[in-house]
């Protein structure tokens, strides 16, 4: 997070109160420092038709005004799903509504007669800075969340590829057997212009097989990879690779099926 960056940026604020000689002093003394665009309001009905036609970095919120209280619009804000960072400004002996402010997400509270109106920059910038790095801590542990779901995903696809890896190629090596096998049964009972026609016929079989064979190999291959990879920052790389490793081998495969050696 580039601190010196952010600070250097301009900063939304909403202030909302109907004392209108605090709000117009507030107003007038974030505005000068040129590191915010200030827009105030002197309701809760004007807040939130404001805040439904922009977004604000941060909202300044009297929770007593006449009609729609401070607490009504930041009930709003939550319904509405509105996670702006909200200062509540609150009275003596409101601690009951602080409390209530404070579930309903607001980010922070003060009482308005302790406001030092010079500073209040400060609690602007902090509440800000808290509300930034809640967002970035909530981003991070969503990826987490999902390269979690990912890892689940993967550890499955590979332990159910190795298995059925495992049954084919055990039923690929008693194919194999048996094409052994056959042809030395059947060798004896060919007529010796039979012979070739054979050896070709078994050659097909056993590249067939051979096919087979390397195609379950490369899939195996390819989940390992994936697997083995999936922590590494470079595994997208590697397993671009092992595709086309794979791709080719199977190429040549098929090469070398349309065009066998002659026995």
């Amino acid at each position: 997070m580039n601190t010196s960056n952010q600070n250097s940026e301009i900063r939304s604020l909403l202030i909302v109160d109907d004392d209108d000689s605090f709000r117009i002093a507030m107003k007038q003394i974030l505005s000068s420092s040129g590191r915010y665009r200030v827009r105030s309001c002197e309701s809760g009905e004007s807040a939130i038709e404001a805040l439904q036609q922009e977004r604000f970095d941060v909202v300044i919120l009297d929770y007593r005004m006449g009609g729609i209280s401070g607490l009504n619009v930041l009930q709003w804000m939550h319904e509405q799903k509105i996670d702006t960072p909200v200062v509540m400004m609150t009275a003596a002996g409101s601690e009951s509504v602080a409390v209530e402010a404070m579930k309903l997400g607001a980010y922070d509270y003060v009482r308005k007669e302790h406001i030092e109106i010079e500073h209040i920059s400060i609690l602007v910038d902090g509440v800000y800075e808290r509300y930034l790095f809640r967002k970035e801590k909530e981003r991070r542990e969503a990826i987490e969340r999902e390269r979690e779901k990912s890892l689940v995903a993967i550890e499955t696809f590979h332990s159910t590829l190795a298995s059925i890896a495992q049954i084919v190629n055990n039923s690929l090596s008693m194919v194999s057997l048996n094409i052994q096998e056959h042809e030395r049964e059947m060798r004896p009972f060919v007529k010796d212009e039979g012979q070739l026609r054979l050896s070709q016929a078994f050659a097909e079989m056993k590249q067939e097989y051979s096919v087979i064979a390397s195609a379950v190999k490369s899939m195996l291959n390819m989940a390992n990879v994936l697997h083995g990879n999936f922590t590494d920052a470079n595994y997208t790389m590697r397993l671009q690779e092992a595709l086309n490793g794979n791709l080719k081998s199977l190429q040549q495969q098929g090469v070398t099926q349309q065009f066998p050696k002659k026995p």
